[in-house]
């Protein structure tokens, strides 16, 4: 077991030259220390050369976070997904050893060096079956991460009539139903609701409930 606060960036950065296939983090936390890795690993260039395989599963309040958004948004080579889990935040690399943050926040939390082979493998099961059931953050990369779009969004989210929010950006009433069905099939929404509904959910938009 590690105590929190040792140099974990370090040891990460050990597993990540030996990895060989693949790299998974998990972030709970834009202000964790498993965020802090998450963007080492972004600005490593690991993921963008070498054949490594890299996943980051992270919460929606995680990719609604300024640092986050701006390495993502200038590209990583990394495959990010987004979904509310309870899975304890963790590196794991080639499915053979992981980093996992276990205990409440701060200083009240340890991390453990895991190189069972049988806990390693539960605890890849457990990423593998959740980030199979999120939602990929690229989805939505294209209209509905413009200025734009992001209003659009806010009107859809909030049930403003065509008519309300074409006056309020500006625009001819045409030319926002065409935005409109643009973003719908970027987000794969069948509705003008679910298309709000998984802004938020994605960490485009947030809920202002």
């Amino acid at each position: 077991m590690l105590e929190s606060g040792e140099d974990v960036l370090g040891i990460f950065g050990r597993l990540i030259e030996k990895a060989r296939r693949s790299v998974g983090v998990t972030v709970q936390s834009a202000g964790s220390e498993a965020a802090a890795v998450a963007l080492a690993l972004l600005g490593h260039g690991r993921a963008a050369h070498g054949g490594v395989r890299v996943r980051l599963l992270c919460s929606p309040a995680v990719v609604r976070a300024p640092a986050f958004r701006e390495v993502l948004a200038g590209g990583s080579g990394c495959v990010v997904r987004v979904a509310e889990c309870a899975l304890n935040e963790a590196v794991l690399t080639d499915d053979s050893v992981a980093l996992v943050w276990l205990g409440g926040e701060g200083a009240d939390r340890s991390v453990s060096l895991v190189q069972d082979p049988a806990s390693v493998s539960a605890l890849a099961g457990l990423f593998g079956a959740v980030w199979n059931g999120a939602r990929a953050w690229e989805e939505s990369a294209g209209r509905a991460r413009s200025e734009t779009g992001q209003r659009i969004l806010e009107a859809l989210r909030d049930g403003r009539t065509d008519e309300a929010a074409a006056r309020e950006l500006a625009i001819p009433l045409r030319t926002y139903r065409r935005y409109v069905a643009e973003i719908m099939r970027e987000m794969d929404a069948s509705s003008r609701f679910q298309a709000g509904a998984r802004a938020v959910r994605l960490g485009l938009l947030k809920n202002d409930e």
